[in-house]
């Protein structure tokens, strides 16, 4: 039968079915997006919000990009990718959350345990030792600043190491480790001594989410168009539209395209652009560091260690040999235990089997709490830069690199074009904050931009 009154079948059709009112034309016209992370659904809500349509295109089965929370463990979520909101006060997540109604957890660095290793002990470690090892730190980058061109952290604090005894030395690779290559997700020999520090921090304590951190990826992708198992090969600019092709040999073109893929993938050369990139984009593809850092959450049938902790550091003649733990014991008194690898020694970690890694990590819990402690019952482990889409945890300054690179990244240049991602932001890279508030530019500009590129 025709529809004989066109304005009340629209009305009912959006009324009934969103999937179909999506089919009209959108007043603004359509923006696709590559990837369904933080930064593409808050962009996704914004020019959705703005009165343009909107298609995200997502490789994985999923949302959510490198927030992953498994479901491996019924009463248990666990984080597989980012668990915290780094600094609560003030931080976008912390709205977010709220809005999404997702309980969080607090907890604080200064609440954490160092254990040594034996044999480190008998030579003299002491807790007094950090302070040292900082001062060392400030004034080898403090010198690397002055310097005629970048270097590594590495090579920056060689000079002020030499005269270090085992025992020191053993303190200043903790020291490194702990604070930056876990940090940052890039080794020392990697990390650019003149601007490592060029980001800025929210204030406040961090939060865990007890229920997981897709309830805020949920949250926002509520009534969005998002395409699960699209795979994206080539980018094409033409007159008036980008022109998409997909894995499936589908095509589908955008009045304006975002690319929210991690830097690991830009840096893969997966996605073809034709036109290349400009120079200045390319280059700080090539010059940014995608760094690496893994979970490995190990469950067990009861809680042996301090449950007043949340941290237990673990301080041994090899550096980064799973030094970071984190307890769960305060959230629902999980008898879980959270450890990390960072950089090139999670690298060597990812090609070993699941149970190899287990079976190292127990050598340390069992230095930490005593030979009796139980094995694991169940483990969960992550290998991101085995990861096609993302090929990597996250973005750092390498040597040669500085957030002109980002925001060379984020600059509207390419007409129709146009990019977002952690990567991206030069105040808070590798958070899910600076993601979030990335997709938020990129929407902005899209928003704004009135001028003819073609």
């Amino acid at each position: 039968m025709i529809e004989r009154r066109p304005l009340l079948a629209a009305l009912l059709a959006t009324a009934i079915s969103p999937t179909m009112a999506r089919c009209a034309a959108p007043p603004r016209g359509t923006v696709a997006i590559i990837g369904a992370g933080m930064a593409g659904l808050a962009a996704a809500v914004d020019l959705r919000a703005a009165g343009f349509g909107v298609i995200i295109l997502e490789a994985r089965d999923r949302i959510g990009g490198r927030i992953h929370t498994s479901h491996a463990w019924p009463d248990l979520p666990i984080d597989l990718g980012a668990s915290w909101i780094h600094g609560t006060k003030g931080n976008p997540v912390t709205a977010l959350a709220k809005a999404a109604g997702a309980a969080t957890v607090t907890t604080s660095y200064d609440s954490a345990a160092l254990h040594v290793d034996p044999a480190l002990a008998a030579l003299g470690v002491d807790d007094a030792a950090e302070d040292e090892m900082e001062a060392l730190f400030t004034r080898a980058m403090r010198r690397a600043g002055r310097h005629g061109t970048d270097m590594s952290v590495q090579d920056a604090i060689e000079a002020f190491a030499a005269t270090l005894s085992p025992a020191r030395r053993a303190q200043l690779d903790f020291y490194l480790s702990s604070q930056y290559e876990q940090e940052y997700g890039g080794g020392t020999t990697h990390l650019s001594a003149r601007t490592i520090d060029d980001n800025d921090v929210f204030p406040g304590e961090d939060a865990l989410f007890p229920g997981g951190y897709e309830q805020i990826t949920r949250h926002l992708a509520k009534g969005l168009d998002i395409r699960l198992g699209k795979v994206v090969t080539r980018v094409r600019r033409e007159p008036g539209q980008v022109r998409i092709s997909l894995q499936d040999g589908t095509e589908l073109t955008a009045e304006h395209l975002l690319v929210t893929a991690p830097l690991g993938v830009l840096k893969s050369g997966s996605i073809a652009f034709d036109p290349p990139l400009p120079p200045a984009k390319q280059q700080a593809i090539d010059r940014l560091g995608m760094g690496l850092l893994n979970k490995h959450w190990l469950r067990f049938d009861r809680i042996f260690w301090p449950k007043e902790f949340d941290w237990h550091e673990y301080l041994s003649a090899e550096k980064g040999r799973w030094s970071e733990w984190v307890s769960l014991a305060k959230v629902d008194d999980a008898p879980v235990l959270l450890v990390f690898s960072a950089a090139e020694r999670a690298s060597r970690v990812e090609a070993m089997s699941d149970a190899e890694i287990v079976r190292d990590a127990m050598q340390v819990v069992r230095t930490m709490f005593g030979p009796d402690a139980p094995d694991p019952v169940a483990a969960q482990i992550t290998r991101w830069s085995a990861d096609p889409f993302a090929r990597g945890s996250y973005s750092f300054n390498a040597v040669g690199s500085s957030n002109a690179d980002r925001e060379a990244l984020a600059e509207n240049d390419t007409g129709r074009l146009h990019f977002a991602g952690e990567a991206l932001n030069a105040l808070y890279p590798g958070t899910v904050h600076g993601a979030l508030l990335s997709g938020r530019r990129a929407a902005r500009t899209i928003i704004k931009d009135k001028t003819p590129h073609d």
